[in-house]
């Protein structure tokens, strides 16, 4: 189990910015693809909390996590876990880390209600400046596709002031975006109600 702060900003990015910057900064870089499932209650009720649970697939490897809104950032609860996660899957109490489910009853997270209601697929480049994680995704989820640009950081003031000077030299002004679970569930949200 490895918890810890996630200091991190984050650029929605059209796609020509995204092949500038991938020019720029990982040309010579090879991408590797992730798959992340996204659980919570058929009302959403951990995306209310402005939480997020997650089943990641990477190469063999499936890691669960819970993310919650800490003071600064977020607090991650990451597991090795050995769901085998497939879409509408009930996800059972009984297969819950304890201090994810301690969390989720904090919560008031109606834990029968727990369910795999979608994938997002990343085809993902990472590299380190300035001795932080600069991170360039591209993201496939219910035919739909985004790019985006993360700087994940130690340092909340620094990594700020380093990440928006990386946006200047593409001309970019800092626009703080939903994160990718919120994006994923806003589109699903309007293609359910059209």
């Amino acid at each position: 189990m490895a918890t810890n702060n996630e200091i991190e900003f984050k650029q929605l990015l059209t796609e020509n910015q995204y092949n500038v910057i991938h020019k720029t900064y990982f040309n010579e870089i090879e991408p590797f693809k992730q798959t992340n499932f996204y659980i919570d209650t058929p009302d959403f009720d951990l995306k209310d909390h402005k939480s997020a649970l997650r089943i990641r697939v990477k190469d063999d490897y499936l890691e669960m996590t819970l993310k919650i809104p800490a003071e600064v950032g977020l607090t991650e609860y990451n597991f090795e876990t050995h769901i085998v996660p497939e879409l509408n899957k009930p996800i059972p109490e009984q297969s819950l880390p304890s201090e994810i489910l301690e969390q989720l009853t904090k919560m008031d997270i109606d834990l029968i209600e727990l369910i795999i209601l979608g994938s997002l697929k990343t085809e993902r480049l990472e590299k380190e400046i300035n001795g932080n994680l600069l991170v360039l995704d591209k993201s496939t989820y219910l035919d739909f596709e985004d790019f985006e640009l993360e700087y994940e950081v130690e340092d909340y003031d620094e990594g700020l002031i380093q990440f928006k000077s990386i946006l200047e030299k593409f001309d970019m002004k800092h626009e703080i975006p939903a994160n990718k679970v919120q994006r994923f569930f806003n589109r699903k949200s309007n293609l359910y109600h059209n």
